[in-house]
């Protein structure tokens, strides 16, 4: 089927580069399954943390809010991931900026990612984690809506869109390369952007609605798409955009989620 669509857009020999990017990931949905327990995987709502430690907070003190988690037992198996374990995302929606530091994007203060090789020591309750919002008395600035649970299922990816990784998969600019590859011919060039599957998702290819904060890197460090959450009916970041973390490739392989690259963007 792409390579059908794709051969009416271009030669023989840049379909095949194209298909020669090609990689796996989870593509994640989200569906509303009631109240979920603390370990389900799911986006929103109360998360899987326990006692032995501090609840995460922004720098501030306020406590952070769960974004997304994924329970790898739940999972299909995608390559340098987890198997087992927890992992989650959490980010301050006490912040207009939902805890992104454009200074430094890796900065574990208004976001965090933790991850947990079992779920089996006791966990604050959801009960005790709504009572560390209630006294916080500031403005809210919620990207989900509710609690979905979180489905994976494994399919294919190519990249067509301007990242870093586009630029390392093909060796040349985005704008340049398509226009080389289309004839300057607007048409085709939207039309190749539009077979980019990009979307919620554990690894593969990201996107984005303004640009890759890796791109000008020759190597980058962050890699590694870690985890991608779109807008969708009750996601909401800003003007229906997108966020996104990066992990080095080795740091994955290592279960080390502790330099981390956190970026949200809209239109």
């Amino acid at each position: 089927m792409l390579k059908e669509k794709l051969e009416k857009l271009v030669q023989p020999e840049i379909v095949n580069r194209i298909l020669a990017s090609e990689k796996e990931r989870i593509l994640l949905s989200c569906e509303s399954d009631g109240e979920l327990g603390l370990t389900d995987s799911k986006v929103g709502g109360r998360g899987y943390v326990p006692k032995s430690m501090e609840y995460p907070r922004n720098k501030d003190g306020g406590p952070l809010s769960l974004l997304a988690q994924i329970n790898f037992s739940e999972m299909p198996d995608l390559e340098d991931f987890p198997k087992i374990g927890l992992l989650a995302f959490y980010i301050d929606y006490f912040d207009d900026l939902t805890g992104l530091d454009f200074d430094d994007q890796t900065s574990q203060h208004g976001f965090r990612v933790l991850y947990f090789e079992t779920v089996n020591e006791a966990s604050y309750s959801a009960e005790e984690q709504d009572k560390l919002f209630e006294s916080v008395h500031a403005e809210f600035y919620p990207i989900v809506d509710g609690e979905f649970r979180l489905s994976g299922e494994i399919t294919k990816q190519v990249t067509l869109k301007e990242s870093y990784d586009f630029e390392q998969a093909y060796g040349g600019e985005f704008y340049d390369l398509l226009d080389a590859w289309t004839g300057e011919d607007e048409a085709k060039v939207d039309a190749l952007f539009e077979l980019d599957s990009s979307s919620s998702q554990l690894g593969g290819y990201p996107f984005f609605t303004q640009q890759d904060p890796r791109l000008g890197d020759e190597t980058a460090h962050h890699d590694t798409l870690l985890f991608q959450l779109d807008s969708g009916d009750d996601i909401m970041w800003g003007d229906m955009g997108v966020g996104n973390f990066f992990i080095n490739r080795e740091d994955l392989k290592r279960k080390d989620f502790s330099n981390v690259l956190y970026n949200w963007d809209c239109y």
